[in-house]
């Protein structure tokens, strides 16, 4: 199973008391404002947790001289590691420390011991002496890929998915379907508000209770 934009909105608009048709056969078919409540949900959802399918791996080669480099898509992942925390940005089995005074840095080149990040940059320190390997765990703001497997980070089209592993599919899905209702339903003062407040609260501590490998722990934002 996939979970395409398509399939949630017909999932979604075919639930009780939804005012909307369940029959969708394309994007063009979808109303805008539910399909800015799934949106809202999936983006609300996605970024509560530290799921681990959010979890990915990015790679660049270090050149000479050159300090700056482009951030992934995300949060570098934060981590314990023999018994420290560490961001997980390493270079061999060396992970570099964040460095928050980074304006007092002195020039300086050879092999990176730390890094910080300013403006969408990653900047390591010392300056880079030759060639080195950097490995970056982050976690993804991308939710999805489109049919041409370009991250995306809202639902547009209709073969547009989200990134998950197969086996929480179902259980992320029951979360979305009823967090998308609450904002479809949007009033609290609504009969059928508290009824899907419940179900999502039950299908988020469902959804948590597989996932829960991974603690929530500070991350580099930019």
């Amino acid at each position: 199973m996939t979970l395409t934009f398509l399939d949630i909105y017909n999932d979604v608009a075919g639930q009780a008391w939804s005012m909307y048709d369940g029959d969708a056969e394309s994007v063009d078919e979808m109303e805008s404002a539910l399909k800015s409540s799934i949106n809202k949900a999936l983006s609300e959802l996605w970024c509560s947790y530290p799921f681990p399918f959010r979890i990915k791996n990015m790679s660049f080669v270090t050149r000479e001289d050159v300090n700056e480099y482009a951030t992934p898509n995300g949060n570098i992942l934060k981590k314990t590691v023999l018994g420290k925390q560490v961001y997980s940005i390493r270079i061999g089995k060396n992970y570099l420390e964040y460095l928050d005074e980074f304006e007092t840095l002195e020039t300086k080149s050879g092999t990176p011991t730390g890094f910080y990040v300013s403006n969408e940059n990653i900047y390591l320190y010392p300056t880079p002496d030759k060639a080195y390997t950097v490995n970056i765990e982050y976690l993804t703001l991308a939710i999805g890929e489109d049919d041409f497997g370009t991250a995306v980070f809202s639902l547009v089209n209709d073969e547009d998915t989200i990134d998950i592993p197969e086996k929480y599919e179902n259980i992320f899905k029951n979360a979305l379907i009823t967090k998308s209702m609450l904002y479809a339903i949007a009033s609290e003062s609504d009969e059928n508000y508290s009824g899907y407040k419940e179900q999502y609260e039950r299908a988020y501590k469902i959804l948590l209770d597989y996932t829960s490998g991974l603690k929530k722990e500070r991350k580099v934002f930019w």
